[in-house]
């Protein structure tokens, strides 16, 4: 009986296909938030920083130590940020490649929700059939703009500005 349990058969595959496609969704969508949570912890941090920057420069003199530490302190944070942001897309990019993968290999032909999102992502037209009527539907011009590249240019201008503040 024990040995019947350990040979895989036609049903047990199907099942663990099922289970490994629900289990790289729900990490797909935990590590979407987890990335989103520390992007805004990150911006928080950095919104801080600056403040006390411009406290710093406004007060007076004794507090001169802000206007050249805290600038290098929040480059420091930049770098953290981009490294932590980059990590949480590399992750998540797995996961979408993962449900994806299983989708198309061993999935019917029924279920292509991760496929077409990867084609409508990569500005391609998709169909849907809808009350037995083809739809085709593509992303907007603005929304094909990559959240990855807005992320990192976000990092990037609170840098410029430290290092603009570090300059003057």
């Amino acid at each position: 009986m024990v040995e019947e349990l350990k040979k895989p058969n036609h049903q047990n595959k199907k099942e663990d296909v099922r289970l490994g496609y629900q289990v790289a969704t729900d990490l797909w969508a935990y590590e979407g938030q987890l990335l989103w949570s520390k992007f805004n912890a990150m911006l928080v941090a950095n919104s801080i920083v600056l403040a006390t920057i411009g406290l710093g420069i406004s007060a007076s003199s004794k507090l001169a130590i802000f206007t050249k530490g805290m600038p290098l302190a929040g480059l420091a944070f930049c770098l953290l940020w981009f490294l932590v942001t980059k990590r949480g897309f590399d992750n998540y990019i797995y996961w979408v490649l993962s449900a994806r993968e299983l989708e198309e290999q061993y999935l019917s032909d029924a279920v292509k929700t991760v496929s077409r999102g990867g084609d409508l992502a990569d500005g391609k037209k998709v169909h849907f059939k809808i009350n037995n009527q083809t739809k085709e539907y593509q992303m907007s011009f603005l929304g094909s703009f990559k959240v990855r590249q807005s992320s990192y240019l976000v990092i990037a201008l609170f840098a410029a500005m430290y290092i603009l503040i570090l300059a003057i």
